[in-house]
């Protein structure tokens, strides 16, 4: 399967230079392009918000004293507060999600660094599905080559990949291609951590990406 390379984005998460796939919702980006909001990478903000009910009136009574001080300190259009009524509403929803990401270097990853790489890839498990890709001359051959013991060094980057759910892919002729596609990511549950990963995305697209 080939990866539209045009709909790749770089991105710097967790300490990383990636490559990364992104989904905009773009309802929740026009919303906040029209009320002056960008991202909103505050983790307790995103935490006190998390488990709210979107659009509903909530009555600040129902929240704790902790929640209702970082609440009062979110920007406009995060949430709509009417403390004479004793109510807040949940406006803030997520703008962006990111759905792989690859970790790469300029004409992929040596087989030196081969270990290295699904370690680091291994680290977005929490958030989205992830691959590497890999240099093009010997993964080229692996990929083209019947008996997998004549590769030994890739046959164990598979192995290894396959273990961790990383995807590998390769640098062809056509574009980026998948050797081993990524396990599919499916979170055992979701959390204000995740939220912050795909704000902090959103923070480096911006509002004009498409």
């Amino acid at each position: 399967m080939l990866l539209a390379e045009q709909a790749l984005a770089g991105l710097r998460l967790r300490g990383q230079q990636l490559r990364a796939a992104v989904t905009v919702f773009a309802d929740e980006a026009r919303r906040r392009s029209a009320v002056g909001l960008g991202a909103v990478d505050s983790r307790a903000l995103l935490t006190a918000l998390h488990d709210l009910p979107v659009d509903l009136p909530l009555s600040l009574s129902a929240l704790d004293a902790h929640a209702l001080r970082t609440l009062r300190t979110a920007p406009p259009g995060v949430v709509d507060q009417e403390d004479g009524q004793g109510i807040l509403v949940r406006r803030l929803v997520p703008a962006a999600r990111v759905e792989l990401v690859l970790v790469h270097g300029p004409q992929g990853i040596s087989p030196r660094d081969w270990d290295s790489a699904v370690r680091d890839a291994s680290q977005f498990a929490p958030f989205c599905a992830r691959g590497v890709v890999v240099s093009d001359p010997v993964s080229e051959r692996a990929l083209h080559n019947p008996d997998p013991s004549c590769d030994p060094d890739f046959d164990l980057l598979l192995l290894k990949a396959r273990f961790y759910g990383v995807g590998v892919a390769i640098q062809g002729s056509a574009g980026l291609r998948w050797v081993l596609e990524p396990a599919p990511y499916r979170p055992l549950r979701h959390s204000a951590a995740q939220w912050l990963f795909h704000e902090q995305a959103w923070r480096q697209l911006g509002p004009d990406w498409s």
